[in-house]
């Protein structure tokens, strides 16, 4: 066995739908800690503290984001883990419990990708603006993928962007748990930070 497969095999679970409520504590606190995190939170030296800052916080919305994907189809009764390889029937894509004939050919150690769940949204949510609710969960997906994967001390940053991702997630939140999120990611100079949910 390989290091990585040892190592995943200690996350390894086919999760079931009761497992939502633990995928969407964790996507809060992500959530929660993108919109809130400081600059005097981050331990680095100026004058790379803000930049540090905003990597956090992109990293944390895109991790977020997954969690909370994951969340939802598992809430709707969706599995999220992967059909092993060469087994029959093999969906390629989060389906329904009642549609695996036997769980034994799904896979422990493979979930499927935050892309995956973004194509698939529609068969358990449906948005009022399909085109901006996209943007924002493609956005999420590429702050994630690009912070994990390269280290620049530059990035042009667009506020639309977050404040895409930031009516995304609340839909989301809306639509898909029956929560009312107020939920305001503190980017530029003077905003301020919410995340705060009411049933």
């Amino acid at each position: 066995m390989s290091i990585e497969s040892d190592i995943k095999n200690q996350y390894s679970k086919v999760f079931d739908s009761s497992d939502w409520m633990t995928f969407k504590l964790m996507a809060d606190f992500y959530f929660e800690n993108s919109a809130k995190i400081l600059k005097k939170d981050i331990s680095i030296k100026e004058p790379f503290k803000l930049m540090a800052r905003n990597i956090q916080k992109r990293l944390f919305i895109g991790i977020g984001t997954e969690l909370l994907l994951k969340s939802l189809f598992l809430k709707n009764d969706y599995c999220i883990n992967k059909v092993k390889k060469k087994k029959i029937p093999n969906p390629n894509k989060p389906t329904k419990f009642n549609k695996i004939p036997n769980l034994n050919i799904l896979n422990p150690a493979d979930t499927y990708t935050l892309n995956s769940l973004i194509e698939n949204i529609s068969e358990v949510i449906t948005s009022s603006n399909n085109s901006d609710f996209e943007k924002g969960l493609k956005t999420a997906k590429v702050f994630r993928n690009k912070e994990g994967h390269v280290a620049v001390l530059w990035h042009k940053a667009d506020r639309q962007n977050y404040t895409d991702i930031e009516n995304c997630i609340t839909e989301i939140y809306d639509k898909g748990f029956d929560e009312k999120l107020n939920f305001k990611i503190s980017f530029l100079d003077g905003e301020s930070a919410i995340f705060s949910k009411n049933k």
